[in-house]
């Protein structure tokens, strides 16, 4: 126990959640209204093309500027645009709101330093630092996208240019060794498929105190840095995967970040590497963090956008990842889970209140935001808190799968607590509790997740 509060703090990227200067999401009004119902989906996408050439040539937009184009529950694009076209299309009739792009970008530490790695793949080690969903190694300096501009109007926006980075750095605050309280008793919950460990596997302790069972057939959709299509202990579905990363169509994980991910949701029964919370389930990996774990806010909304015009009811999202306040992220989040799909948001990993960062805030049936606690149930130090959290899972620490085809530990952060709570919903379509953290940060200790 001498080590119950001495938690490792995140790294944060001081460029997260920035604006990207000149580069804007451009939101149309909702046409469904202003459709006949006898219009079948291929005249409505006719009449959205319509629109959005209009709004472009009143703009003195061209086609080839638009970085991004978004079709489906968001409708709309994400142009670099002048202050002039900003406030025409502000104008416009047909557009509902502008808002500036932002940066995603992960920190470059996120896993204890000096851990080795286990099971089979490839071969290599990976001893670099994880935790917090933010990162690319020890000793690395903050990621500069260096993307092209891009001419596919159908594909992503290019990684931002990053402003003068801020001082971000986190600081402990005083843990408070608070009696754990019993929550309340739930209701019985549906049944899941219960599964035996096959010799050789790992069974880590986060695995284990949240639970596990056989989520064979059932879909999880990882919105990360990609994941490693080859690893032994993961089913990828290729087909469905996607990047969205301009002149990078390639859905491997040149991070690290999302195959970690991947593994905590659904590492296989395989008898050997680890075991996953919904062993078995298939992945489907959408890519929006490059190499270096750059991202944006365009990119996030398109992969939303992208699963609600695939995924189907009772598969899962899981998205460790967060930026300022997007209304257009929070929106897409909550017209996906209209249609029956979960989500597991990271609360984020910057020791404050999840009401300021997105999608983390949103707060809708089917959406769930994850705070982060160690193995003595204590809520992890850089943790973000308020009353936007809805469970807290193992971050602190943590076993999961590399993108070198191996496993390893001593990984943290919300983002690697975010995953275990997806395989729950894969598995139950709801989440249980068993205790409450200690040391919260608010006034309400949040509820420990559980499969049972």
């Amino acid at each position: 126990m001498d080590n119950q509060f001495n938690q490792p703090l995140a790294s944060l990227s001081p460029s997260n959640g920035q604006a990207i200067e000149g580069q804007y999401i451009v939101v149309f009004k909702n046409q469904a209204s202003q459709m006949s119902a006898s219009q079948d989906l291929k005249a409505s996408k006719v009449s959205a093309l319509r629109i959005r050439e209009d709004v472009l040539a009143k703009a003195k937009l061209k086609a080839s500027e638009v970085q991004q184009v978004y079709e489906g529950a968001v409708s709309g694009f994400a142009a670099k645009l002048s202050a002039e076209q900003v406030n025409e299309l502000r104008r416009n009739p047909n557009v509902a709101y502008v808002e500036q792009d932002r940066i995603i970008a992960l920190s470059p530490s996120w896993k204890d330093t000096g851990i080795a790695t286990k099971g089979g793949g490839k071969g290599s080690t990976d001893t670099t630092t994880k935790g917090g969903g933010k990162g690319n190694g020890k000793g690395q300096t903050d990621p500069t996208p260096t993307e092209p501009a891009p001419t596919d109007s159908t594909t992503t926006a290019p990684a931002p240019t990053e402003p003068a980075p801020a001082d971000s750095t986190v600081t402990d605050p005083t843990p408070t060794d608070s009696t754990s309280i019993e929550p309340t008793p739930t209701e019985p919950a549906a049944a899941y498929a219960a599964i035996t460990p096959l010799e050789g596997e790992t069974v880590a302790w986060n695995i284990e105190r949240v639970g596990y069972g056989d989520g064979t057939g059932k879909t999880v959709w990882i919105i990360d840095s990609g994941v490693d299509t080859d690893h032994p202990d993961l089913n990828v579905d290729v087909a469905r995967s996607y990047s969205f990363i301009y002149g990078n169509p390639s859905i491997e994980d040149g991070y690290g970040h999302g195959t970690s991910v991947a593994g905590i949701v659904a590492a296989k029964n395989n008898g050997s590497g680890m075991i996953g919370v919904a062993a078995n389930a298939t992945v489907v990996a959408l890519r929006v963090f490059d190499d270096a774990g750059a991202g944006s806010v365009s990119r996030a909304i398109s992969a939303v956008n992208y699963v609600i015009n695939n995924a189907k009811a009772g598969d899962v999202v899981n998205m460790s990842l967060g930026s300022g306040i997007s209304t257009t992220l929070d929106q897409a989040v909550q017209d996906a889970a209209a249609k029956g799909i979960l989500f597991s948001l990271a609360a984020g990993n910057s020791n404050v209140d999840c009401s300021g960062t997105s999608p983390a805030r949103v707060n809708a049936p089917g959406v769930y935001t994850i705070s982060a606690m160690d193995s003595y149930n204590a809520l992890w130090a850089s943790s973000n808190f308020g009353a936007g959290v809805d469970f807290a899972a193992p971050g602190v620490g943590v076993t999961a799968t590399t993108k070198n085809g191996s496993i390893a530990g001593g990984m943290y952060g919300t983002s690697m607590a975010t995953p275990h709570v997806a395989g729950i919903l894969l598995l139950r379509g709801e989440v249980l509790s068993q205790g409450y953290v200690t040391g919260d940060k608010d006034t309400t200790p949040d509820p420990i997740a559980s499969l049972d």
